[in-house]
């Protein structure tokens, strides 16, 4: 069997061991046609701007050596290395959700599903609703955290070199689910035949592990690391919110140091601290993803074929520790639940556990109106935000599909679409805002941006989907002399589902461009969520209210959609 080199997100076929679905389309005309409306919003949005910041970071008062100011600022160095921290922490919740996929599998189908609703939550929600939720659980004061009051006189959690912690917990709590899901499917599409192979031989579960089911999964490991380390690449607002600005200066990473301190380093080395940042982030995510390009082929067997393995029975032990898993991840969400059910008074002056629940905290949180209005306008930016990805990165994707375009151009744009995936946005900030100046205050130029932003994480996600539409489907249309873009997108409905959820989300959660661009008009739910956290203590119960109200929408959105984003995230990669 022939194939061509594949790159990233390149993997064999779904239904068939023969090439993908390989078709004559439009030409190649045709294919850079589809490939427009995406090349032009990313062109306008992230490859100018970027070029922009790169000229500006030379050509400053200090010239290029505005980049050796910024290497040798010992001011600098420790955002540097937090930054690079994240990035450790993004491999760990990966390795997490492996761990906790792989033990799930003989948990039983009760026990599964209970994991995927618990680890999967977190994922949608807000990073601030993470750094609320795990600020009042290790509160200092024993009085009002929950850990400070079971460990009296022990250590000061929220303090310098412990706080740490406490954000590697939210951080790995908010990603590791989304690991879980995809690696959990993967688990259950290795080749059977395999596996069965290495038992012969004597291999252990561990065994088995690592010479069989990790490398099987280096695909499905594209996708979950991917748009995790992108998390990790953009943190700003955990840290923000989640760390007191006591001990705030002590783990900022690269991105919150630029927007703390971009007057006082100038236009040159702020560039250049930008350029910097994606620099970092691009050649992590391209190295780590190259090493995981892999193709496997998925299993044949069916259920209810009798060549297949029957299904491990459920072990008890392993159903106990699944279950204590999910009852550890739902604490955060109760705390934060709870914490919002009391008057805010009772919230600023003792912990959940002490009584005093009312709908006080709630009336707060909507009084005057501005939260109110500013959760509609959220949503209404978010919804147009979905429209404004998914219309570019469905012909996007059909394009990148093969025979539509040379090999090596569909590489080389596969190559920069992860590239723009996880660039920071502080890169782009300030051109962006140099250009538009107060258009940036509306929705619909703000939502460009957004959705800009979100447009290449969602074209790979749908090129995935589309690379498995097994080749019958394909040709029947073209025979018939239908549209094989509309059958490949009918097929493809789960991903496209994914990618619109997705970019609602993002846009619904987001706070960095918000206060990088828009500040200071709080029409964001999470800027006036911001600026209630500026006094913690005294707003927790106002501020557990907004952010429970907040995390409210996606949740639900999950919970419609679970089953359709589960088959949109896992599509390209359940070879």
């Amino acid at each position: 069997m022939t194939r061509e080199g594949s790159f990233l997100f390149d993997v064999t076929p779904h239904h068939d061991l023969r090439a993908p679905a390989r078709h004559r389309g439009q030409g190649r005309w045709g294919a850079w046609a589809h490939l427009l409306p995406a090349v032009v919003l990313a062109v306008v949005v992230l490859l100018a701007p970027l070029a922009a910041t790169v000229v500006m970071s030379v050509t400053g008062a200090e010239g290029p050596a505005a980049y050796a100011g910024v290497v040798t600022d010992q001011d600098i160095w420790p955002a540097l290395f937090h930054s690079a921290v994240w990035l450790a922490l993004a491999l760990v919740a990966c390795g997490l959700g492996l761990a906790i996929a792989w033990l799930a599998g003989d948990a039983g189908p009760r026990s599964r599903m209970l994991l995927l609703i618990a680890l999967a939550t977190p994922a949608v929600t807000s990073p601030l609703t993470a750094g609320v939720a795990f600020r009042l659980i290790f509160d200092a004061d024993p009085e009002r955290g929950t850990v400070s009051a079971l460990l009296r006189g022990g250590p000061l959690l929220l303090g310098p070199g412990w706080i740490w912690l406490v954000l590697g917990l939210a951080f790995v709590w908010q990603w590791t689910g989304l690991a879980f899901v995809v690696f959990h499917v993967g688990l259950a599409n290795v080749p059977a035949d395999l596996l069965r192979v290495t038992r012969i031989f004597g291999a252990g579960r561990f065994g088995r592990l690592r010479t069989v089911v990790i490398p099987a999964l280096f695909p499905t490991s594209a996708v979950a690391m991917l748009v995790v380390l992108t998390a990790a690449v953009r943190v700003f607002d955990l840290v923000l919110i989640g760390a007191p600005g006591s001990v705030q200066a002590g783990v900022d990473v690269m991105g919150l140091f630029w927007w703390r301190h971009r007057d006082d380093l100038g236009d040159g080395r702020a560039s250049a601290m930008a350029i910097l940042l994606a620099a970092m982030a691009s050649a992590v995510v391209v190295v780590v993803l190259w090493r995981l390009r892999r193709d496997w082929p998925r299993a044949r067997h069916r259920p209810g074929d009798p060549a297949a393995p029957a299904p491990a029975r459920p072990r008890r032990a392993v159903r106990v520790v699944t279950v204590a898993v999910a009852v550890v991840w739902a604490v955060p969400f109760a705390v934060l639940l709870l914490t919002s059910l009391r008057d805010p008074v009772a919230a600023a002056t003792s912990g959940w556990w002490a009584g005093g629940y009312g709908p006080g905290s709630y009336g707060e949180a909507f009084d005057g109106g501005a939260f109110a209005a500013a959760l509609g306008a959220t949503a209404q930016r978010g919804v147009l935000v979905a429209v404004l990805v998914v219309l570019p990165a469905v012909p996007a994707a059909y394009a990148l599909t093969p025979d539509q375009l040379p090999p090596r151009t569909r590489r080389v744009v596969a190559a920069v679409a992860v590239v723009l995936a996880v660039l920071p946005p502080q890169v782009l900030a300030v051109p962006l805002g140099d250009v538009l100046g107060a258009w940036l205050g509306g929705t619909v130029i703000l939502s460009f941006v957004h959705a800009a932003l979100v447009l290449p994480l969602g074209v790979l996600l749908l090129r995935n989907a589309f690379m498995s539409v097994p080749r019958p489907v394909v040709l029947r249309p073209l025979a018939q002399g239908r549209s094989a873009l509309f059958q490949m997108t009918v097929e493809s409905g789960p991903a496209v589902v994914t990618v619109a959820v997705l970019a609602f989300v993002t846009t619904w959660n987001d706070l960095v461009m918000g206060l990088l661009l828009n500040w200071p008009a709080a029409d964001q739910a999470p800027l006036v969520l911001l600026q209630q956290a500026r006094e913690f203590t005294t707003s927790a119960g106002v501020l557990a209210a907004q952010a429970v109200v907040l995390t409210a929408v996606p949740v639900l959105l999950l919970l419609a959609t679970g089953r359709w984003l589960v088959q949109g995230l896992t599509r390209g990669v359940r070879r």
